[in-house]
């Protein structure tokens, strides 16, 4: 489970290193919403369409523990 955890950890700061790189150029709305639309894109690819819309009602589901960047130790700067 730890080697999962290193790879997960290890996607997201490369996605995330290439946001921020965007960000420079386009405006952060534009980048999220990118984002976003391939991330649902995958989710839909791969899985059941009783998974996808559970994964989705969980998203909103967790609105209010989503917290901007800057109100932990990582920052987009």
């Amino acid at each position: 489970m730890k080697n999962k955890e290193k790879e997960l950890q290890d996607i997201y700061n490369k996605i995330f290193k290439q946001s921020v790189k965007h960000m420079k150029t386009y405006d952060p709305q534009m980048v999220a919403g990118t984002l976003m639309a391939i991330a649902i894109r995958l989710y839909k690819t791969s899985l059941s369409d009783d998974g996808f819309s559970q994964m989705l009602q969980k998203v909103l589901d967790s609105e209010k523990d989503i917290k901007p960047y800057g109100d932990d130790e990582e920052t987009i700067n």
